[in-house]
């Protein structure tokens, strides 16, 4: 670990093989490392490494008196206890037996469940603690399954993937300067943070699903990390040091040099696939990826095109009434809508499967209208213009894409001046 000067707080069974995780098809390699901070004189971090139920998890306290090590420590304890409960387990199995969405969401509502039952927890340890009042914690977790991972969300950690042409954010900060560009949040408190565990019962826990291939390296980390290591170029190539040790080491590392707070990196491998699957859940099935391939930036694309781009595109799903943010870590952000209906305040315009929802994104433009609502849940594509830089570096690609973004773009102008 590196310069961990107060001991991590996480799980870890040496009877379970290090590299072979329950229902995850991949074989798979961790390592955590952690750093109190230069300023900091307690470590307020925790991280979960439990491979006997293919959980991990990291969560940043917050709170005087040492209260917020006390809030990350409840935190991570309660999320494993709720998923290695016998619902939880049940509802996985159903999942790697019958994957299909309705056993996902059931899989999302576990997740759903074990933030919510952390947060009741907290809340009431500052109740019942004078010592322990107002304090809360960040939580973010991965769990992983067949070839996916399952992630859940609050506050602002984030979750990473690093793929040999992409680093992926896939999770959204909910903090005040994100609220104010568009995000879903709580109540406000603290440092910018808005929605974490303990500090309101309206908690909101954002989940999303990807679909891993080998060479794959997801980063759960604390603000320590990402705060200090702002250039997600440079994290990448930090995080895809060596092996997971050597690279969650590196991370932290980097980040301690001159980093005040406390600094946490989970960082999992996946490796080699030894279990072949005929239906294996890319997250999208057939229907989904017709409905994506009709979308104005992939149209009569060649399907290894589509799919080098779908690569970068992390899938979310919205609940009716929620505004889609436009902005996500301060980044410009694309959707294409696979189902369900999006809204557009102040119009009759309703926008169904296969659309894009703010393509000025991607060339750097925010549209100054108000934020589209879901009419329904609604699942979406979500694609960064960082990313999509990223993936538009092979030339061939980029201009496959730009070109149909282009001519989108110009028809959307057209129909707007036609309109008015």
């Amino acid at each position: 670990m590196a310069r961990t000067r107060t001991p991590l707080f996480y799980y870890h069974w040496d009877f379970v093989p290090a590299s072979i995780l329950p229902r995850f098809d991949f074989r798979a390699e961790y390592a955590v490392a952690g750093d109190t901070g230069s300023r900091r004189q307690h470590y307020e971090d925790a991280s979960l490494v439990a491979p006997e139920v293919a959980v991990f998890a990291v969560a940043d306290g917050m709170g005087g008196h040492q209260a917020g090590e006390v809030a990350a420590k409840l935190a991570v304890e309660t999320a494993r206890r709720v998923l290695s409960g016998r619902d939880a387990q049940r509802a996985m199995e159903n999942y790697v037996t019958h994957a299909d969405l309705e056993s996902r969401r059931a899989v999302y509502g576990c997740l759903r469940a074990a933030f919510m039952e952390a947060n009741r927890v907290v809340r009431e340890d500052a109740e019942r603690v004078p010592e322990h009042q107002h304090m809360g914690t960040t939580l973010d977790l991965v769990w992983l399954a067949r070839g996916n991972a399952f992630v859940a969300h609050a506050g602002d950690g984030r979750v990473y993937l690093a793929r040999a042409r992409a680093m992926l954010l896939l999770t959204h900060d909910h903090t005040s300067e994100s609220s104010t560009l568009g995000s879903s949040s709580g109540k406000s408190r603290g440092a910018g943070i808005t929605n974490a565990i303990g500090l309101s019962e309206n908690l909101i826990v954002d989940t999303l699903f990807v679909d891993l291939t080998r060479g794959d390296r997801l980063m759960l980390c604390t603000d320590g990390v990402h705060g200090q290591v702002t250039d997600e170029a440079e994290l990448g190539e930090l995080l895809r040091t060596g092996n997971p040790e050597q690279g969650a080491n590196a991370v932290v590392a980097r980040a301690g040099r001159h980093g005040r707070d406390n600094a946490t990196a989970v960082v999992i491998d996946i490796g080699e696939r030894f279990v072949k699957r005929v239906d294996r859940d890319r997250g999208l099935v057939a229907a989904d990826l017709e409905r994506a391939r009709q979308s104005p930036l992939l149209i009569d694309l060649p399907q290894s095109f589509a799919l080098s781009t779908l690569a970068a595109a992390v899938e979310v799903e919205v609940p009716a009434g929620e505004a889609i943010p436009r902005l996500v870590t301060n980044d410009l952000v694309t959707y294409i809508i696979l189902d369900g209906v999006v809204r557009y305040p102040g119009s009759a315009r309703n926008v169904g499967a296969g659309a894009l929802v703010f393509p000025e994104s991607l060339v750097g433009i925010a549209a100054q209208e108000d934020l589209p609502v879901a009419e329904q849940t609604t699942r979406l594509l979500r694609l960064r213009a960082d990313d999509f830089s990223e993936i538009c570096e092979d030339p061939r690609l980029a201009a496959e894409l730009y070109r149909r973004l282009a001519a989108h773009l110009a028809r959307t102008m057209l129909r707007a001046r036609l309109s008015t």
